[in-house]
């Protein structure tokens, strides 16, 4: 049986906190709940979710000594797979992105003004995104002209990476995942690739089509981002 993908949310706010949590379990994620910094990093020294939802704001949160600077940092350091939505009430202000961006460039924003639909819609839809023959749906990737399902959730980190144009950095164990997914794809006869960059960076590339010699564009996202 599969381990579900799962999704970290630090939330000191008890009924946001409710609301997303079923918001990824809408998606097939496996929510882990925390409602402090220090939870959260604690949690992420055992799980390795695709997905994390942040709160800037901790004044609700008991007292924690690690700041959502310190998650950030973490994340970016240490889970290149998992992809950060910041939803805050200060997510509209160009200084705190930027001061957020320097922390994690790659981080998404989503505002509390805009209200919870607007980020469950977000989710929903980083949660259903398509890249060449690959979908992911349901918290797994398929393979859609076979109905074929990549287990792992590096699967998932990939095809988000893709469909937003960003590279994937990947641990030991996920990388040996991320083999069997090529592995996977070539079975299938897949066009889409697993481009290995080094360092342990790793990206799907669709294959141009044999006839026009035309790469398929992203469903979603824009320029390929590059860690520094």
């Amino acid at each position: 049986m599969r381990a579900p993908a799962q999704a970290l949310i630090l939330e000191d706010d008890p009924e946001q906190l409710e609301r997303v949590v079923a918001a990824m379990r809408e998606v097939q994620l496996e929510p882990i709940p925390t409602i402090s910094p220090d939870r959260a990093l604690r949690r992420l020294k055992y799980n390795h979710p695709v997905l994390a939802v942040l709160d800037l704001d901790m004044s609700m949160a008991p007292d924690s000594v690690a700041g959502v600077e310190d998650v950030l940092a973490h994340l970016y350091e240490h889970h290149g797979g998992c992809f950060v939505l910041v939803y805050s009430v200060i997510a509209d202000e160009i200084l705190e992105r930027k001061r957020i961006e320097a922390v994690h460039p790659f981080v998404m924003f989503v505002s509390k003004h805009d209200g919870a639909e607007a980020l469950i819609d977000r989710i929903r839809r980083m949660m259903g995104v398509r890249f060449g023959d690959l979908h992911v749906r349901r918290g797994l990737t398929v393979h859609e002209p076979t109905g074929e399902v990549f287990l792992h959730s590096v699967g998932v980190s990939l095809v988000l990476g893709a469909a937003l144009g960003q590279e994937v950095v990947l641990q030991d164990t996920e990388a040996k995942a991320a083999r069997r997914m090529r592995a996977w794809l070539e079975r299938l006869g897949s066009p889409v690739q697993l481009v290995d960059l080094g360092r342990r960076c790793y990206a799907l590339h669709v294959l141009a089509e044999p006839e026009t010699g035309r790469v398929p564009e992203p469903v979603e996202g824009e320029d390929r981002q590059v860690r520094p």
